[in-house]
């Protein structure tokens, strides 16, 4: 059956919810239903999508069910809709043995997203797992339809790239925000970082960032470090100090 016969219904309305029902929307896949315990923005995306905005979950029948919600909550959710639908979880941590309904799978989008960005070109894989190969050729069919490159993982591997990428985006996204705000404090031009920052992104892909590593902690800098010390206080100080202690191990070096 073609993928423009099927319907869809997309659990929940956050940054994936909304990436996902623009991907559809784009290859003029129908999204049907909404779900979302956050009713301003479930009708939100309901009202993007031309979609039905459901106010109970019971009532959601689609052919293909994508649940995008917390980790915590998926789990409930699956347990509360047909057996008859095929339902597509977007956790990278969860493991799919935690589901064993046969109509479960996993359709994890290895990408950071906002409600800005969901609409730009996507061209990071989508982490696929399934229980059987009849759901697996679906899953991958699906990928191919909505132009989205794939990987099929276990749950362990899944779990251990998330893991990486907390590292690689979450906590790199924190560090420029400690980096940012302490500018701000000091009433230092933000755009003066811009280059800096770029080039350090090119380098990061480009090159090892192990032996990319400058500054004074990769120099063994201690007047430096300990006047950068001094400067800072609350959580950027403890930060300054657990990275500097890291990159002094990583080279031999103590604080």
């Amino acid at each position: 059956m073609p993928f423009s016969n099927f319907d869809y219904a997309i659990i929940g309305s956050g940054n994936v919810a909304h990436f996902l029902a623009f991907k559809l929307m784009e290859k003029g896949l129908k999204v049907r239903q909404i779900y979302s315990r956050n009713p301003t923005t479930g009708k939100d995306l309901a009202d993007l999508t031309n979609a039905s905005f459901e106010s109970t979950i019971q009532t959601i029948n689609a052919q293909v069910i994508f649940i995008a919600v917390q980790d915590n909550q998926i789990q409930a959710v699956a347990s509360q809709l047909p057996a008859s639908s095929l339902l597509l979880y977007t956790s990278g941590s969860v493991n799919l043995s935690e589901l064993p309904q046969q109509n479960c799978g996993v359709f994890y989008p290895l990408q950071t997203f906002s409600k800005t960005n969901y609409k730009e070109s996507f061209n990071g894989p989508i982490l696929l797992e399934t229980h059987d190969v009849k759901m697996r050729e679906f899953c991958i069919n699906l990928c191919d339809t909505l132009n989205l490159s794939y990987k099929l993982t276990s749950s362990d591997e899944r779990k251990n790239i998330h893991l990486c990428a907390v590292f690689l985006n979450n906590f790199i996204n924190h560090i420029a925000c400690i980096g940012l705000s302490e500018a701000k404090e000091r009433k230092i031009d933000l755009s003066l970082f811009t280059p800096l920052l770029k080039k350090t992104f090119e380098n990061i892909i480009s090159n090892d960032p192990c032996e990319n590593q400058s500054g004074p902690a990769k120099r063994n800098d201690k007047i430096i470090i300990n006047e950068h010390i001094a400067l800072l206080d609350g959580n950027s100080k403890t930060i300054y100090h657990l990275i500097t202690e890291s990159i002094l191990a990583k080279n031999g070096n103590e604080l």
